[in-house]
């Protein structure tokens, strides 16, 4: 069998658990029998480039597998051309390598994988073991070639659960305490129905499938039962979008009996949630629930195709704090064709929703990443093309900061100075209000909250 090695390269924030799609990969891998281990490079207490080069060289895998988003691809790419030794197979897969998949091998892997990775990896470490081509597996391609476009998995419940590859990672990267297990949340379903054009999120596709009520509620109860997990993020892209399946897995849930005093919270697109289903949420355990609205502007909504106006989600931001969850609501600003008056409407809806909101998401100024409509209407226009490759437009965020000294830090947006739609002076100082006004709200909320006596007495 395999010997495999999975590697985060940093990004620009620092991670609190490990990425759940590595952790899947990581799980089917052992599933098949390979020795696996893993190298968080983005956790908050990460191992450094240097120390995973030494790392892995001590260790010897026969394949390193490399989670590549947008913005860690220039680092992986130096990475990996640190590791490359005889005997090594350098792969890339995750987001950047599905929407990009020749790009990798030009820059010292070996091969790429596009879409979902939990068969392909096995069938590559399977592929080494018996010395088999790599290019003809589904998915894959090499400098030789490749083989067929891999088919969205159907049978979700059949794959390996993440928590079976808790012992690959050490969790003393995540947390200053050293628990034995920090919990990172699970998937009930993948794919996004919606049409955004400035999702990059190709990786699971568009088509919607969602495990069983049972198999969700399986993995659940083994989390509590074995590492005393009582919080469960849901990672889901759009976890309200089947209303009946949202139903039946609220039902499953509450009638679990070892689950009557466990939590979870959820992703969704603001219209894909009804203020009546809400109370069936929070009854059977939601605490908090995060929105994707994204604009005040009903024209700009319709050129990003999301299907949405913004009376829409209003009632249901509103109905979800009513029922006592926690609110996050999110919204982006320096769309190409947004103006003034476009994004005026959004400060204003920002300001009307502030009351029922807890947390916005954090700055928010558009980033224009490959394989979505927008990068590929105006990538020409704005000479946009590979702009990741220059480690100057990927800033890192500064390590160490409490919560509220990351709110304060978060004031200002990075994107906005990188300038990739060349907005006027009066559409960037309205794009560095609006980033400004998520920024201290968040800060308000968390002294509310008490987030640090010395970090309020500051305030």
């Amino acid at each position: 069998m395999a010997r495999v090695l999975l590697i985060m390269p940093r990004l620009p924030q620092r991670l609190g658990t490990p990425y759940l799609g590595q952790l899947m990969v990581a799980a089917s891998l052992r599933r098949a029998g390979h020795e696996v281990r893993a190298l968080d490079l983005a956790a908050r207490y990460g191992p450094t480039d240097d120390e995973a080069l030494a790392l892995c060289e001590a260790w010897g895998p026969d394949l390193v597998g490399m989670t590549l988003f947008t913005y860690s691809a220039a680092r992986g790419y130096a990475l990996a051309r640190r590791l490359a030794a005889p005997g090594r197979t350098l792969v890339a897969g995750g987001p950047h390598a599905t929407l990009c998949p020749d790009e990798p091998t030009r820059h010292g892997f070996d091969a790429s994988v596009a879409g979902e990775g939990e068969h392909a990896a096995p069938a590559l470490a399977h592929a080494l073991d018996h010395g088999l081509p790599l290019e003809q597996i589904p998915g894959v391609r090499t400098r030789l070639g490749q083989g067929p476009a891999s088919a969205p998995i159907a049978d979700l419940d059949g794959l390996a659960r993440p928590h079976e590859a808790y012992p690959c990672y050490d969790m003393s990267w995540y947390d200053a305490q050293g628990r034995s297990v920090v919990p990172g949340g699970l998937m009930t379903s993948r794919g996004c129905p919606a049409r955004c054009t400035f999702c990059a999120n190709y990786v699971t596709g568009r088509a919607y499938r969602y495990r069983s009520p049972a198999d969700v509620v399986d993995e659940m109860v083994a989390l509590r039962r074995e590492h005393d997990i009582r919080s469960f993020p849901f990672w889901d892209d759009a976890f309200t979008a089947l209303r009946p399946r949202l139903r039946a897995l609220c039902a499953a849930i509450t009638a679990t009996p070892e689950l009557r005093d466990t939590t979870w919270t959820c992703i969704t697109p603001g219209n894909m949630v009804k203020p009546h289903d809400l109370e069936l949420m929070r009854a059977s355990g939601c605490v908090a629930i995060n929105f994707g609205i994204e604009s005040g502007d009903p024209t700009t909504l319709k050129l990003m195709q999301k299907g949405q106006r913004p009376e829409h989600v209003v009632a249901a931001v509103r109905a979800a704090r009513s029922v006592g969850m926690t609110t996050i609501v999110n919204f982006m600003f320096g769309f190409p064709e947004e103006g003034t008056a476009e994004l005026g409407a959004t400060l204003r809806l920002m300001e009307d929703l502030a009351p029922a909101t807890d947390f916005f998401n954090t700055r928010g100024v558009l980033v224009p990443f490959p394989g979505t409509a927008i990068y590929e209407r105006w990538a020409d226009t704005y000479a946009l093309r590979e702009w990741w490759l220059d480690p100057a437009r990927v800033p890192l965020e500064p390590d160490g900061l409490d919560p509220l000294e990351l709110a304060r830090a978060q004031e200002v947006d990075p994107t906005l100075a990188l300038d990739f739609f060349r907005y006027t002076p009066e559409l960037r100082a309205l794009i560095a209000r609006c980033v400004r006004f998520k920024a201290r709200h968040n800060q308000a909320t968390l002294i509310r909250m008490g987030a640090g006596d010395q970090s309020a007495d500051a305030a």
